[in-house]
């Protein structure tokens, strides 16, 4: 009989100090907790550009569905054409405290610059909230009306003129590298940390052309500093309605990228999870999405499994585009 309650004693206490240990261990009861402290969402390029914007704005929305007394903050990390804040991402803490605001052209980078420290297996998307295209501006010292007068120029001038893009085999690199493929025009490709200082390069003068985010371009176009030539979009954007698409000017190229908040690949579920729905509801806002029209984005909702899986199959292509391109890591 001793033996017996010697034995449920020692159970009971062992069972007790399971409990205590799974209630004060990282993990349990982690979502229930979180955030106790300031979350950042890491954005690769500059402030002022597409990218930090589009953060923004989501973050904006975010707070109305965040845990009360939650603070989600913008940490732009810029250099190396991306490749700086991408790395910050995928090596944060899987905590949930250091979020990333990432492109296509993160999962690419493996495929362009030789050390990439990650690829698409080291970011987890949770929710895609944009896909939109580029304009194509040039500075209004060269009197283009439209992409026909430029491509007209480069004809004429091959190799002269200058042609801007946020970072290396970006969005912006990707639709100037569609455009010479369509036309057979060559331009000097000069690569910058992000959309804002490509376009004040352009409207200083001290760049000629440029692809740069729509949202990016409409208060410097507004001023008169750039011109836009063209929409990389199929169609034309009703937030400047008058600038045609490529494919109207009968130049057949399209493109357009997303938007994604992601995490480092190993953070708890329950943390996933929680900013998953979050963003589910964030996506859901019309007044979100008007904001974002207006700034000149896309909307778009796609959170949880769908967001999983439309991240795969776009990698796929982008991967299947670079080795049709002959791109080799450098």
């Amino acid at each position: 009989m001793f033996a017996r309650k010697t034995l449920f004693m020692y159970m009971a206490i062992v069972s007790g100090l399971a409990t205590l240990l799974f209630a004060f261990s990282p993990r349990a009861g982690y979502a229930a907790a979180y955030p106790v402290k300031p979350i950042e969402i890491i954005c690769p390029y500059s402030a002022g550009g597409g990218q930090d914007i589009w953060a923004r704005i989501t973050i904006k929305y975010m707070m109305q569905y965040m845990p009360k007394g939650s603070r989600v903050v913008v940490n732009n990390i810029t250099a190396g054409g991306g490749i700086a804040g991408a790395t910050a991402i995928a090596s944060a803490k899987p905590d949930g405290y250091q979020l990333g605001a990432i492109v296509p052209f993160q999962l690419t980078d493996q495929f362009i610059n030789k050390g990439t420290p990650y690829t698409e297996k080291s970011f987890y998307p949770l929710g895609f909230g944009a896909s939109d295209g580029n304009f194509l501006i040039a500075n209004p010292k060269f009197g283009f009306k439209d992409a026909r007068d430029l491509i007209a120029y480069a004809k004429a001038n091959p190799g002269k003129l200058n042609f801007g893009v946020g970072g290396a085999y970006n969005s912006h690199d990707f639709f100037r590298w569609k455009i010479e493929l369509a036309t057979g025009i060559k331009v000097n490709r000069m690569p910058f940390n992000g959309g804002a200082p490509t376009l004040a390069a352009v409207a200083g003068g001290h760049c000629d052309v440029a692809s740069v985010s729509i949202s990016e371009a409409l208060a410097a176009m507004k001023e008169g500093k750039v011109v836009a030539l063209a929409t990389s979009e199929g169609e034309r954007t009703p937030l400047a309605p008058d600038v045609p698409t490529m494919k109207e000017l009968g130049i057949d190229v399209v493109h357009a990228q997303w938007r994604c908040i992601t995490s480092p690949v190993n953070t708890p579920q329950e943390i996933k999870n929680l900013i998953i729905n979050v963003l589910a509801k964030t996506f859901s806002n019309p007044e979100w999405a008007a904001e974002l029209k207006n700034a000149g984005f896309n909307p778009v909702n796609i959170t949880g499994a769908a967001a999983l899986d439309f991240y795969n199959k776009d990698f796929a292509e982008y991967r299947d585009l670079v080795q049709k391109l002959g791109i080799t890591a450098k």
